[in-house]
């Protein structure tokens, strides 16, 4: 019985450790949205040549960054199908 209990003690565990990276995981994206859309507007409002670029290279890392994040969020089987609870 103890053997059994060890066993169901650790999956107990390596599931909360699994939850809290995908919650971790699951903040990260919203921050890296909430960025995007900031360096969109950002990039909206800038008139010199030279923040224009910084505007656009500032965009393409975080899409670069959201698509990363996305890719490990489908690998721990995380699941964004309510993509609208993520935006508010």
């Amino acid at each position: 019985m103890g053997t059994l209990y060890k066993i169901f003690r650790e999956i107990s565990a390596t599931k909360e450790e699994t939850n809290d990276e995908n919650d971790a995981l699951i903040d990260e994206v919203k921050n890296t949205m909430r960025q995007l859309k900031d360096a969109e507007m950002y990039f909206q409002s800038v008139t010199d040549p030279d923040l224009i670029d910084q505007a656009i290279y500032n965009i393409e890392s975080l899409r670069k960054k959201y698509t990363y994040l996305l890719k490990k969020a489908k690998e721990n089987g995380v699941n964004f199908d309510n993509f609208n609870s993520l935006i508010s």
